[in-house]
């Protein structure tokens, strides 16, 4: 059985993905997300873009979860991304991530604890 555990929510403005990640996720939540992003970077046939990613409801993950996450983020290494604003309180969320996601280590990334202040930095970067 396919049961996928965590919400997520994507659309696209202008050059920037938002992504709102709410919940504990697995392996299946990862990779469904996985693929939305997947899907819409490769519409934009080789554009900048940025991404601001909301994770102030995000509960967890699993470790398959992060694999996926690592994976994504390789892949994302070699796209034409600018930058990525990521909106997140726990302190404890974001060390696990940064452990357990290190193909993100070469990226623009920047921690907010709101997306207005998230926006107002990705708007310089581009």
């Amino acid at each position: 059985m396919n049961e996928e555990h965590g919400e997520n929510t994507i659309h696209v403005k202008d050059n920037i993905i938002y992504v709102t990640l709410a919940g504990a996720f697995n392996e299946h939540g990862a990779e469904n997300v996985s693929k939305k992003a997947t899907q819409i970077i490769s519409t934009f046939n080789h554009k900048k873009f940025m991404i601001l990613i909301n994770l102030l409801k995000l509960d967890g993950a699993t470790p398959e979860a992060y694999k996926i996450s690592n994976e994504f983020n390789g892949w994302l290494n070699s796209q034409n991304m600018v930058a990525k604003a990521i909106v997140i309180t726990s302190q404890s969320i974001k060390a696990i991530d940064q452990q357990w996601v290190p193909s993100k280590a070469g990226q623009n990334i920047e921690y907010f604890d709101n997306e207005d202040d998230a926006l107002k930095w990705l708007h310089k970067q581009f």
